[in-house]
């Protein structure tokens, strides 16, 4: 069997998107460590920078799982 005539289970934009979200939901624990860390060494405006990632990240994945909703439902 060739690739060309494999189906997979999720097309290709739905695995792009299920993958980004993947990605930014597990970036959050990270970065929110990264600010934490700063906040910790005294280091409170690069701190900020982090927390300024984190929901800029939060708000992405916020938008992505609306997208991805609607793809999933245009599938029905």
């Amino acid at each position: 069997m060739t690739d060309e005539q494999h189906t997979f289970t999720v097309d290709d934009l739905e695995y792009d998107i299920v993958t980004t979200l993947s990605t930014l939901l597990q970036s959050e624990q990270v970065i929110a460590h990264y600010a934490r860390d700063f906040e910790d060494a005294g280091k409170p405006e690069i701190a900020a920078i982090f927390k300024t990632l984190l929901r800029n990240n939060q708000q992405t994945a916020i938008e992505l799982r609306q997208v991805l909703r609607g793809v999933l439902a245009s599938d029905d």
